[in-house]
């Protein structure tokens, strides 16, 4: 069982005690402390005062001497004693000094001429005669069988004949003399080399022992020693004056103490309960506030009484006032947290979707509700690694995503992963995986939700298949054709082996649809594909390219022989008969193939030259395959392979520019608009007719960039025609008209250029317009609505019937050159006169183009044409060209 932990009032009772004894220690040692520096400066106080007194006392004593040997000089002096002769003078002076009493101050005198020839001595003569070549005021010396330091006066005398002499006057520093110069309690002694020579207590002093070291030291907190040098060099030999004095005496140590303690245990008293009583009332309300914060963790709820603890302590102005405030703030929080979490809960179970936490190592720590409905595992799984419920395969793939999250490789990561079979049943999850801090057994975890996406999951693979396959045969599409012939390029590039690639045409098959209704044809193309199919191999891929043609993917081909092979089997197996509802078909077709890398090294290329394969075999009669290898063996297309190769380039180089030829009004011959007509130029080959260009764009897939490229020059042209008030009719091809958002696109283009809509004619060939009449009358009259003028191109090529015609939204009919040109011919203007009263009933505006002499465009005005166009009145000619010829 865990220790039960100790209360914050208990710890703050030991803080208090623990606390208490420090202060009482630091306090007692603060006052020894200061004690001790109040003693020092008494100390240091008495030493500096007594060494100044007895420096005052020693230098008043030598005055004192200093004057006695003077007097006594002046009296030799006055008795002229110096110049007597030389025994003369040593009784005179013997008996004057016998005589003096002022000279027995003195031990010893000395008298000697300036060369320090000796006259006269009396006393310690060695002591004197010792110093004589000294300057030392002080000397000690051996006499009267005993060591004693002795006070040199030196004065200068006059000898007479003898000239100028010195008299040297020795007073012994003895116990008298100490004992003379000790104040009051003082004592002295007077020490040299460590040993004693003179004591103001007498003959007993010599005998005490001195510790020089105590200089400036009190000894037993009365007694102060100070030590004074007689030499002014204070040498080794310096003779020491040692000075014992006695204070006046402090206050005890053990009084100071007791003292700072009587001061502490106040001090600790008032803590304990003055501070200790108020923080023990803080401490409670703390416990109240921690037994209130408990509570509400079991609950999450603010009970009475946890609200009767917070109300105590909301309305105070202090911290603790605060702290309930912010407490009771956190706490309606968290209740409000914890509400919300429990209704996401309940909302994941609605949405059956489990919350999982897992440890760094993949294991289960905690699951919600929801993982029995997502899973269908009822057994408790805390511990168990979450891959262990998994399909064997997913399994790898689990295990990294959680190894990246462990490393921090990754903050979030997805997947989704296969439960482990059942039956035959198969079910798909999707995690989603978070790293957190703050996991169930602390440190980092990984938390994230779990949710049954089977059926969501099967729906996708269903979509993802319906926009890679046809809709009606179930084979690949463009898209996903395109996305093999790229890998099986790669394939053959590091193998180097080939791949062939076939386009198929079936044969006359729109008379199957007209005779036998569309449905005949689909149940057809459904049973002609899965023949088609059973003659390939597995890695072999047939597409349906559109209506009636498909495409035959043959990657990794050993040779061109093993490819024609497999054509020719692909004919063949085309060639019987087809069986469906109980009627048999025989079909053909018309095929063209090309080989990677021998033909082209890209997947337009091989599109391009498989379908002009195709053409070519359609042209040799169908029901026949063709090579392009064959086709450029033979020479030919060479000149329409050159022309493919560049148009990329032309395209992307713009070397593709526009041309405008007027249109003119028939009644009155002004100019009404211009046709934007393509044109290219190579150096090489000269002007390329856009009848081979344009269709060439079509099948590379390079149409839309090029029908882009001629409408903005052509906007941008228009802008600077604005003042005449023309047309402007640009042709559309297929691809362009079936885009998606294509009328938007159109729309932004123009007002970007700052035209109007209405002024612009959208030409679109017959043929197209009837290709799905249903799609391309919504498309045109979506046109219609956003503003643009309508024409149908090539009128009277297409074969189209009054009734479809008045099906689409259209402004204007445009009469095919082919009719034109045989105005002249009775047939011919009858064709066209047909063609101007229909557009009359039917409400819209003719033009005829290739109007190449002035008979030709007077028939058409007298025909009721409004239109003109041709070289008789303008040929297609560039912008600046226009622009003069317009001025």
């Amino acid at each position: 069982m865990p220790r039960p932990r100790a209360s914050l009032l208990d710890r703050a009772n030991r803080m208090l005690i623990v606390v208490g004894l420090l202060a009482a220690v630091l306090a007692m040692g603060a006052a020894w402390l200061a004690w001790q520096g109040v003693v020092n400066a008494y100390a240091a106080r008495g030493h500096e005062q007594t060494l100044r007194h007895y420096q005052a006392k020693l230098a008043d004593t030598r005055q004192e001497w200093d004057k006695t040997a003077r007097r006594i000089k002046a009296q030799i002096e006055f008795m002229r004693i110096g110049e007597l002769g030389a025994e003369q003078r040593v009784a005179r002076l013997r008996a004057f000094f016998n005589a003096q009493v002022e000279s027995r101050a003195f031990e010893g005198v000395l008298l000697v001429t300036a060369e320090g020839m000796q006259v006269f001595s009396i006393g310690c003569q060695a002591m004197l005669l010792d110093s004589l070549n000294m300057n030392d005021l002080y000397v000690r010396s051996h006499c009267s069988d005993a060591d004693t330091v002795y006070a040199i006066t030196r004065v200068p005398i006059w000898l007479g004949k003898d000239g100028h002499g010195m008299v040297l006057f020795a007073r012994a520093l003895d116990n008298g003399l100490l004992t003379h110069l000790a104040r009051g309690m003082d004592t002295l002694f007077l020490r040299q080399h460590g040993q004693t020579l003179a004591s103001s207590l007498g003959i007993s002093g010599l005998a005490k022992p001195i510790d020089e070291n105590l200089n400036g030291r009190l000894e037993d907190g009365e007694t102060l020693q100070a030590t004074l040098s007689l030499r002014e060099d204070d040498g080794a030999d310096s003779s020491l004056l040692v000075i014992r004095h006695t204070l006046d005496p402090l206050v005890s140590p053990s009084t100071v103490m007791a003292g700072a303690a009587v001061l502490t245990l106040s001090l600790l008293a008032l803590i304990w309960f003055g501070l200790g009583r108020g923080m023990r009332g803080h401490l409670k309300e703390i416990e109240a506030l921690s037994r209130s914060a408990g509570s509400f963790l079991v609950q999450f709820r603010r009970s009475p009484a946890v609200r009767d603890a917070l109300d105590k302590l909301t309305p105070r102005a202090d911290e603790m006032g605060r702290l309930g405030v912010a407490l009771d703030s956190l706490m309606e929080e968290a209740e409000n947290r914890h509400a919300e979490q429990a209704a996401h809960l309940q909302t994941l179970d609605l949405l059956e979707e489990a919350v999982v936490e897992l440890d760094l190592a993949g294991r289960i720590t905690r699951v919600s509700s929801g993982w029995r409905k997502v899973t269908g595992i009822d057994a408790d799984v805390g511990g168990q690694v979450l891959a262990e419920f998994l399909d064997p395969e997913d399994t790898p793939a689990l295990t990294a995503l959680v190894a990246a999250l462990a490393r921090q490789e990754k903050q979030q990561v997805s997947a989704r992963l296969r439960l482990a079979p059942l039956g035959e049943e198969e079910r798909w999850l999707e995690l989603r995986l978070v790293r957190a801090a703050g996991g169930k057994n602390g440190g980092d975890s990984l938390r994230g939700v779990l949710r049954d996406i089977t059926q969501s999951y099967l729906q996708e693979r269903r979509i993802t298949h319906m926009a890679l396959h046809d809709a009606l045969t179930g084979l690949p599409n463009r898209v996903l054709l395109e996305d093999r012939m790229k890998v099986a390029m790669r394939q053959a590039e590091r193998s180097q082996r080939k791949v062939a690639l076939g386009f198929i045409d079936l044969d006359h098959f729109k008379h199957v649809n007209d005779s036998l209704g569309h449905k005949m044809g689909d149940q057809l193309l459904i049973a002609l594909s899965q023949r088609l199919r059973f003659h390939l191999r597995s890695g072999d891929t047939l597409a349906r390219w559109g209506g009636d043609e498909f495409v035959v993917l043959l990657p990794d081909m050993p040779s061109i022989e093993a490819i024609r092979e497999v054509a020719e089997k692909l004919r063949e197996a085309t060639g019987a008969a087809l069986s469906v509802e109980e009627s048999e078909f025989n079909l053909t077709f018309s095929a063209g193939f090309t080989v990677f890398p021998d033909d082209a090294d890209s997947g337009e290329l091989l599109l391009a030259h498989a379908d002009r394969a195709m053409f070519y075999a359609k042209a040799q009669g169908r029901n026949n395959l063709q090579f392009f290898a064959d086709m450029a063996h033979k020479g030919l297309g060479k000149k329409e392979i050159y022309i493919q190769q560049r148009l990329a380039a032309a395209i992307r180089d713009k070397r593709i520019v526009n041309h405008y030829q007027p249109l003119v009004d028939a009644q009155s011959g002004r100019v009404k608009g211009v046709e934007t007509l393509a044109r290219w130029y190579e150096p090489d080959l000269g002007w390329i007719s856009p009848a081979t260009f344009i269709p060439m764009a079509e099948n590379l897939g390079l149409i839309r960039d090029l029908g882009e490229q001629v409408w903005h020059q052509a906007l941008h042209d228009m802008q600077s025609w604005q003042e005449h008030e023309l047309m402007l009719s640009v042709n559309l091809s297929k691809r362009q008209l079936f885009m998606p958002y294509f009328t938007e696109k159109l729309l932004e283009d123009v007002q970007a250029h700052g035209l109007e809509p209405c002024r612009v004619t959208l030409e679109i060939t017959e043929s197209i317009a009837l290709l799905d009449v249903e799609y391309a009358a919504e498309r045109l009259k979506e046109l219609g609505e956003a503003g643009f003028r309508l024409s149908i191109d090539d009128f009277g090529t297409g074969y189209s019937s009054l009734s479809q015609l008045h099906d689409l939204p259209v402004h204007e009919l445009k009469i095919d050159i082919a009719f034109v040109r045989r105005i002249l011919q009775p047939q011919g203007a009858r064709l066209i006169q047909t063609i101007v009263g229909m557009a009359d009933t039917l409400g819209l505006a003719t033009v005829a183009e290739g109007v190449e002499d002035a008979n030709a465009a007077e028939r058409l005005k007298g025909m009721g044409v409004g239109i003109l166009q041709g070289w008789h009145l303008g040929r297609p000619m560039p912008a600046e060209a226009l622009t003069a010829w317009l001025a």
